[in-house]
């Protein structure tokens, strides 16, 4: 433990020579502003190191501060910046000399990786912003979110934020995205190497293992995009989903550590035909009332119809087995179904509406075939594949509703987003569920 604060103590540096633009003014900063940032700073710098001695990851963060210098340094000479880039590469050679004297397996991996899917984070959230500029300022600006919007129209996990501009360059950070965008970036990257090194390990060259894999990681990856896209919107309980995604990057985490077996429950078919028919009532009640008209009781109906389709499937008797590459075929008519014109044409036309619920539901029947004399790793692996790609699109529809797309003619912003956050309600921890299963199969057999 002592050796591992001494190998923290570079840490200090770095974090004044990061400071170096506000302590010789090369920021204009608003107000008191700066001791805020202070302020999250350190608690962020304290929170890494903390959390890089007691999991013994010092390597990887060096790694992931050289790469930020590095950018940080890139930022500031594209702005004109250059007294200040000399500080950041001071920065850049003490974290790279630590890295390599500390480095351990995995770190350069997850170190690169996290870096990278930080950059992203950042992007898909807006936090990160280029500005078009007439003429390039050299000097940077420091304000509060406040500045620019009103409490009111600022997103809750964007709250007590701080805007920092220079040249063509705007990020935006808050106390929540601060700590918890790096947390995401790290633990979906440490999930992902974590899943492959298990299988490698395990001497798994299988295609079918390789396959695994990937769905396995996608899972990890969509769950750690999600968070991103959702951060930046104000509406319904979007905000609250970067907590979510966290808690399930953890819960993942934690399981790759410390793996158990897990036992899919059996579901006999008399309890399906009566879930079956609940089901129908259900779909049945919200169109007789008239609530199908609201887009986001549409995509839970529609989700509705698909898993009929699936419980259709599994009651059928049917003893021959469906090639797997068929399950391609319900995905085609998943994406279909999420066509705004297509879905518009169902509101309005009873014909073409009832070619939509015959369409998803063929869709639900068609996976339910495909898991037909399968061993549980194959059923769980499809399983997950369908979800994973539910929750990409509704994470693709949220994203175009950041930008204000007007793609549901007819349907306000947060309509989209109301219909969206229905499909994650359900895809995301299905997903995740299916994902931990996979993970048992793959790890204790079937």
């Amino acid at each position: 433990m002592k050796k591992s604060l001494l190998n923290a103590l570079p840490l200090i540096s770095i974090f004044l020579l990061w400071n170096a633009p506000f302590i010789f003014k090369g920021y204009v900063v608003q107000g008191t502003i700066f001791f805020e940032l202070l302020g999250l700073e350190i608690s962020l710098f304290t929170f890494l190191s903390v959390f890089a001695i007691y999991f013994r990851r010092l390597g990887a963060l060096y790694l992931i501060l050289s790469l930020s210098s590095a950018i940080f340094a890139i930022v500031f000479g594209v702005a004109g910046s250059l007294r200040f880039v000399l500080f950041y590469l001071g920065a850049l050679a003490i974290a790279s000399r630590y890295f390599l004297s500390l480095r351990e397996r995995g770190d350069l991996a997850v170190g690169s990786a996290s870096v990278g899917l930080l950059l992203l984070l950042l992007v898909l959230s807006t936090s990160l912003r280029f500005i078009h500029l007439d003429t390039l300022q050299s000097t940077g600006y420091l304000y509060s979110i406040y500045s620019d919007a009103s409490p009111a129209g600022v997103p809750f996990t964007y709250a007590y934020g701080l805007v920092f501009v220079l040249g063509p360059f705007s990020l935006t950070i808050s106390p929540i995205t601060a700590f918890l965008f790096p947390l995401v970036a790290y633990l979906t990257s440490a999930n992902t190497f974590l899943i492959i090194n298990t299988f490698r390990t395990r001497g798994v060259t299988s295609v079918t293992a390789i396959v695994v894999t990937a769905i396995a990681c996608q899972c990890e990856n969509t769950i750690g995009i999600v968070s991103g896209t959702v951060s930046s919107l104000a509406l319904s309980v979007l905000p609250y989903f970067i907590f979510i995604s966290v808690a399930l990057l953890i819960l993942t985490n934690v399981y790759l550590h410390r793996p158990r077996k897990m036992r899919v429950p059996e579901v006999n078919k008399l309890s399906m035909l009566l879930l079956f028919i609940s089901i129908l009532a259900v779909e049945f009640a919200i169109v007789y009332t008239g609530m199908i008209y609201n887009l986001a009781v549409f995509g839970f109906s529609s989700f509705l119809t698909l898993f009929s389709g699936f419980l259709l499937g599994q009651m059928l008797k049917i003893n021959w087995r469906m090639p797997v590459y068929i399950v391609i075929l319900p995905f085609v008519i998943q994406t279909i179904m999420f066509v705004p014109s297509f879905i518009r044409e169902a509101l309005t036309s009873p014909s073409v509406f009832e070619l939509y619920t015959f369409a998803g539901m063929v869709a639900g029947l068609l996976i339910s075939l495909s898991f037909r004399n399968r061993n549980v790793l194959s059923k769980i692996t499809i399983f997950e594949f369908v979800f994973s790609m539910e929750t990409m699109i509704a994470a693709v529809l949220l994203f175009l509703s950041i930008f204000s797309v007007s793609f549901f003619t007819g349907y306000s912003e947060i309509a989209v987003v109301d219909f969206s956050v229905f499909i994650l309600i359900v895809s995301l921890p299905l997903m995740w569920f299916s994902n931990i299963y996979l993970l048992s199969a793959r790890a204790f057999g079937s």
